[in-house]
């Protein structure tokens, strides 16, 4: 079986986008340091992280819609507008954000690649 770093790597890329900047829209790649900081939180033995910027967007997103399981305990500095910018329009289609703009899961589907 795939280790779940992996999945989460393949996932971002496919279903998360560029929230901000010059590349707003485009797929997510991913930097050397972000990959490895996954393979630490979700294929180590270290229980607890803080993850912020666009990389806690990501896996806030994967926590709700995608693969992301496992032991560890990884507290997400992002907000809910951070995360809508970081959506794709599949993803979109799968959360539901309120008039304040706070986002929720659906329920209606987890994505997989």
């Amino acid at each position: 079986m795939m280790p779940m770093s992996e999945q989460l790597i393949r996932w971002i890329v496919h279903f998360c986008r560029v929230p901000s900047g010059v590349r707003k829209g485009d797929r997510v790649e991913l930097t050397d340091e972000q990959k490895e900081l996954l393979k630490v939180i979700y294929d180590g033995s270290t229980k607890e992280h803080v993850v912020r910027d666009t990389l806690a967007a990501y896996l806030a997103l994967a926590t709700m819609c995608g693969p992301a399981t496992g032991n560890s305990y990884v507290r997400f500095a992002a907000d809910d507008l951070l995360m809508w910018e970081a959506a794709s329009p599949e993803l979109r289609g799968i959360l539901v954000r309120d008039a304040k703009g706070r986002l929720s899961f659906s329920g209606r589907a987890v994505l997989t690649t």
